[in-house]
């Protein structure tokens, strides 16, 4: 009886956790519709705005570096710089998941792992929208399309499960002291130039090989970007990310437990 019990238990987590991605995704695109209800073109403008980064980086680094023109470079680059908009955002985000809804953990019992999942499912419908792109390049870049793209899949999976203990987690630790949030954000500005989103990491001194090697956001990318450019990515890169998600929703838990009850005194 006490196992069937405990069964039971779990089936019934395992219904709430799925009911609150439903609301969480239906949430976020509400958020996308009324954010661009008088817009022409809605969430198409971030993307253009992708698009005018991608063109702008790429003719410069390939001015600067040479080698493949820009053709050459912009499907390396475009791919960086679409999915480092996702991650970025991700972080960022994390860091006002709670403040922004201060009134309604207040006044609510609405579980809070649906405001993460709220924000976490419209960075992933934006990206979505940016995912475009590649299939534009696919028609007038150099890019080898093969079966190997489809490992880019499990790379996405891996990228926003950890999503889900990145943005609660920063969430917590910026609502009880409000200086991280800053700081958080102007450490994701520096980790734009010191990731090889626009750079390529074979051409680095071998002494510095440290600034990519413990780079943890560099692998993010890789088992997404690598798929997509006909390359396999090394199995220490996915040993990598899954080890970040697990020590990430270690210190989730660790997080949740000591916060959690203080949480609207904190926002």
């Amino acid at each position: 009886m006490e196992r069937l019990s405990n069964f039971s238990g779990t089936d019934s987590r395992i219904v709430t956790v799925y009911k609150n991605l439903q609301k969480s995704f239906r949430w976020a695109r509400l958020d996308i519709v009324c954010r661009y209800r008088r817009s022409s073109i809605g969430p198409w403008w971030e993307t253009i705005n992708i698009l005018v980064m991608i063109l702008g980086i790429t003719m410069v680094s390939s001015a600067i570096l040479g080698g493949g023109g820009m053709r050459g470079h912009m499907p390396y680059i475009g791919l960086g710089i679409m999915i480092w908009s996702s991650i970025s955002t991700i972080i960022n985000e994390g860091t006002a998941v709670f403040t922004k809804h201060a009134s309604q953990i207040r006044t609510t019992s609405i579980p809070i792992d649906i405001y993460a999942g709220r924000t976490i499912f419209g960075i992933l419908i934006t990206f979505g929208h940016h995912a475009v792109l590649y299939f534009v390049g696919i028609v007038f870049l150099p890019i080898d399309v093969t079966w190997t793209a489809l490992l880019a899949l499990p790379g996405l999976l891996l990228l926003y499960l950890n999503a889900f203990w990145i943005v609660p987690t920063v969430g917590f630790i910026c609502a009880r002291f409000r200086d991280m949030a800053l700081i958080i954000r102007n450490l994701v500005q520096l980790a734009f130039f010191m990731t090889p989103i626009f750079w390529n990491p074979d051409n680095i001194d071998v002494d510095r090989k440290f600034i990519v090697d413990w780079n943890i956001l560099f692998y993010f990318i890789q088992i997404v970007r690598d798929p997509l450019l006909g390359k396999i990515p090394p199995a220490s890169t996915y040993a990598v990310v899954i080890g970040a998600a697990i020590f990430g929703y270690c210190l989730l838990y660790l997080v949740h437990r000591r916060m959690r009850r203080y949480l609207a005194l904190y926002v």
